[in-house]
């Protein structure tokens, strides 16, 4: 009777019996209304970063930290092996989910996540770094702060509890027991803590209860360890306080970021979202006794596959970390067989061509470099194993003769067949692979690969011209789903990007889409992140630019408020299910896609501003930009009808791309080449400067691909530009 005359809610199980002012209480504080930390807390707002899912989680991970935590999307901790549960709560009402898990800068590992419980708000900041130097454990410094925004006193509890890890997990790690195991908070006789919290703790749980008058902030502080640890050393991390341990991770990254190449474009989201997807690629190393190697994600895909492997490398290559791109290449040398192959799953036969061309791609930037022996062998064991494999089907006829043989991959192309992609990786491989051996010196063994590539080539495209499809089917048969096949013009050059076949393809895939931007995979529902990049690429090469600007368009939009992106998700709810961000193949997807629109070396010649976009000539700025003639400083502009282009010389001709919906109003000064109507302008070797008029073109259509007739589809959200 008394609940139902006063409205008194029932309160959750775990809040009832509390009396406020009896548990352990900490004692709030109003936070300071100017100057100092305080304030620059108070000013970032999680919940005006753009999240682009139904559900929001974060990322706190490392460099070579063996596991990792999830922010939940309901704003607790996981580990992989147990949870650490925040149940906040004022006057009895629990707080709800956040909006969003936000970094900081939206790349910025250092997350914050908001929630509220009436006028009470609860901000929480949360920072992983390893506990020592070379400790492939993690600690995570969590703060956590309820802030009374009413005009009358509230009673705020919160309940941290540390919990086995239930059924529904969405991952659990491999080093994580299958059996429940007893935990606990570090406290006087616990030989083996689970995290650290102010005040101490007994058991498994910590109840805190907070009378917050108007206006008035208390904090809470914890230390979450990704192992199992003694307590002394949580208790020896805590003695420096929360906000040093954060400013420690923000220096950190900064630091990490800073040492790759610099790309100021006067565009702040690509800007960002460069350096989110580097902190997803740089996390997602982990260390196999002396060797590096590259996993997919720090949550679910926390294992190797040479097919995102091999992009992550690839991206690292061209982003200025090269000594970590050499490192995570020898490393794959690791998934080396004895006949020569190199492959992570069994009947994935793509894996030696992504592994060759992996390897080359790290070791021609900035300059070549001859590998490790071992390595150097590795690529020589795994040509010699193509060309059996490619001998086998042609003696023995099995399927259509000279090309890798029938596999299946039980996954992505999802049949047993033989795989376009196979062979079109398997030739990439070989391109990279001679290029590095005569650029290092074996001059035989690369003559021997470039005339196997020869060959080669000719089979599979008389193979295309007897299957009769008008694109690039899956696989040799016509059967599976598109996937190896959308990498064959790039970074494959299976064909060259103006051959039809390419443009029927990208119009199949991207119809299906709903236009041009991101693919879908297995249902028109189901869009993958990077398995339609590549042809962002192919579009940048075939002159196709609204449609490469659509792609971008719709990486960016994507994201999750963290920065990074999922492998795949439903068009119409944008959820992920169990497939949660961010995932290194589509860090390295938009790598490579904003840095080919700018810097495009896989020719013969350099190709500067291939794509850049309109807001970027305002005035775009590159430095520390490795490739395959040396590391390149590069500027350009676009104004008042000229177009300015500065850059490192180089020993090739190097291409220079107008501006989107101009051309050349005449022929430009020598030594530059380019007639009068033209998009490109070309520049001997060793130069490192052009100045050229710009008329606009008589029918530019820089907002549409010709390709589309839907215009903007789903696929792809509408032009920012």
């Amino acid at each position: 009777m008394l609940r139902a005359m006063f409205g008194v809610r029932r309160r959750p199980r775990w809040l009832r019996g509390v009396v406020l002012g009896v548990l352990l209480v900490a004692a709030p504080g109003c936070v300071p209304r100017a100057g100092g930390r305080a304030e620059r807390v108070a000013s970032f707002d999680p919940d005006s970063i753009p999240e682009g899912y139904a559900r929001s989680v974060g990322a706190l991970a490392y460099p070579f930290a063996a596991r990792a935590f999830e922010v939940t999307p309901g704003g607790d901790l996981y580990n992989g092996d147990w949870l650490v549960a925040l149940r906040a709560a004022a006057d009895g009402a629990p707080a709800g989910p956040p909006r969003a898990i936000a970094a900081e800068e939206r790349w910025r590992p250092v997350l914050h996540w908001r929630r509220r419980s009436g006028e009470v708000r609860w901000d929480f900041e949360a920072a992983a770094l390893p506990p020592a130097a070379a400790d492939s454990g993690l600690f995570v410094d969590l703060e956590t702060r309820a802030t009374n925004q009413g005009s009358a006193p509230h009673d705020a509890v919160l309940e941290v509890a540390l919990e086995p890890r239930g059924a529904a997990a969405p991952f659990s790690f491999f080093d994580a027991p299958d059996s429940g195991q007893a935990l606990a908070w570090a406290a006087p006789g616990v030989a083996i803590a689970h995290g650290w919290i102010d005040g101490g703790a007994t058991g498994d749980r910590a109840l805190r209860s907070f009378r917050l008058a108007p206006g008035c902030t208390a904090r809470l502080r914890l230390v979450l360890t990704a192992y199992p640890v003694p307590p002394g050393r949580l208790a020896a991390w805590s003695r420096a306080t929360h906000a040093r341990r954060v400013d420690e991770a923000r220096r950190a990254w900064d630091a990490l970021i800073a040492r790759g190449a610099s790309f100021e474009l006067g565009d702040p989201e690509v800007e960002a979202a460069l350096e989110a997807a580097r902190v997803v690629l740089l996390a997602c190393r982990e260390r196999r006794g002396r060797s590096e190697v590259p996993i997919g994600s720090p949550f679910q895909y926390r294992d190797v596959w040479l097919r995102d492997g091999a992009r992550a490398i690839a991206a690292l290559a061209v982003s200025g970390y090269t000594r970590e791109s050499r490192a995570l290449a020898d490393g794959l040398t690791l998934l080396q067989w004895p006949s020569g192959a190199l492959l992570s799953q069994a009947g994935q036969l793509d894996g030696t061509g992504q592994a060759l061309w992996a390897i080359g791609q790290a070791y021609l930037r900035p300059a070549p470099a001859a590998p490790p022996a071992r390595v150097a062998a590795a690529l020589a064991a795994g040509f010699r194993w193509c060309e059996a494999q490619r001998a086998l089907s042609r003696d023995a006829r099995l399927g259509v003769p000279g090309l890798l043989p029938f596999g299946d991959p039980h996954d992505n192309e999802n049949v047993r067949a033989q795989l376009l992609g196979n062979d079109a990786w398997s030739l990439a491989g070989y391109l990279s692979a001679a290029r590095l051996l005569r650029a290092t010196g074996d001059a035989a063994l690369a003559d021997s690969i470039e005339h196997a590539r020869a060959a080669y080539l000719a089979e599979t495209r008389a193979a295309l011209e007897r299957t009769g499809s008008p694109d690039l089917p899956p696989s040799w048969q016509g059967e599976g789903l598109d996937w190896g096949n959308l990498a064959a013009a790039w970074p494959c050059g299976m064909l060259r990007a103006d051959d039809p076949r390419c443009r029927a393809l990208a119009r199949r895939v991207w119809a299906r889409a709903g236009g041009a931007g991101l693919a879908s995979y297995r249902t028109p529902d189901s869009l993958s992140y990077y398995l339609g990049a590549d042809l962002g690429t192919w579009a940048l090469l075939a002159g196709e630019r609204a449609a490469a600007d659509s792609v971008l368009d719709a990486m960016l939009a994507y994201r999750s408020a963290g920065g990074g992106a999922a492998e795949l998700f439903h068009r119409g709810t944008r959820d992920f299910g169990d497939n949660l961000p961010p995932h290194a193949s589509g860090a390295a997807a938009l790598t490579a896609l904003v840095r080919n629109a700018i810097v495009f070396d896989d020719g013969d010649s350099l190709e500067l501003t291939l794509g850049a976009r309109e807001r970027w000539w305002r005035g775009a700025r590159v430095r520390g930009a490795p490739s395959r003639w040396g590391t390149l400083a590069i500027q350009f502009q676009s104004l008042g009808g000229v177009a300015v282009w500065r850059w490192t010389p180089v020993a090739v001709w190097s291409a220079l791309h107008l501006p989107p919906g101009a051309v050349l109003a005449g022929a430009p000064a020598p030594p530059l080449r380019g007639a009068p109507g033209a998009t490109v302008v070309r520049a001997p070797p060793g130069v490192g400067e052009a100045r050229v008029q710009l008329a606009r073109a008589p029918t530019s259509d820089a907002g549409r691909w010709s390709g589309d007739s839907k215009g903007a589809g789903t696929g792809r959200p509408a032009p920012r530009d």
